[in-house]
């Protein structure tokens, strides 16, 4: 049995292991998301590669469930949103290898979160074992 200041220890230890976890795994979630979004991305990239042509005519989503008509002027470049401030023109080759870049440190991200989440798991099942014996042996 463990003595009441070890107990509130242990349920400390608990509460901010389990904040920790929360926090992983919201960061999980965003980085999953993101990674969905640049995969999407990149698909989208690979089919303009495939067969769009100057001036044919697309659908451009301005919000919401609204799109307006446009026509494609130049096929071969795009412009990749860098950050908030930063909007750089590439070929489609290059947008694509530049996504690639990115789909990949999302992948490390997720990998990394995915072994730190597991190792929170574990101490909190420790910890929570600790404290329900020591409650049921009071």
């Amino acid at each position: 049995m463990v003595s009441p200041q070890e107990y509130q220890e242990q349920l400390i230890k608990f509460r901010y292991l389990k904040e920790q976890r929360d926090m992983y795994q919201s960061q999980l979630e965003i980085i999953n998301a993101s990674r969905a979004n640049v995969r999407n991305s990149k698909n989208t990239l690979e089919n303009l590669k495939e067969g769009v042509k100057e001036d044919d005519e697309i659908l451009v989503p301005i919000g919401g469930i609204v799109n307006i008509k446009a026509s494609i002027k130049e096929p071969e470049k795009v412009l990749l949103a860098v950050n908030q401030d930063v909007v750089i023109e590439k070929d489609l080759a290059s947008a694509i290898e530049f996504l690639d870049k990115i789909i990949e440190q999302h992948n490390k991200q997720v990998e990394f979160l995915g072994t730190q989440l597991q190792n929170l798991d574990i101490n909190l099942n420790k910890i929570s074992q600790v404290i329900q014996r020591d409650i049921l042996q009071k």
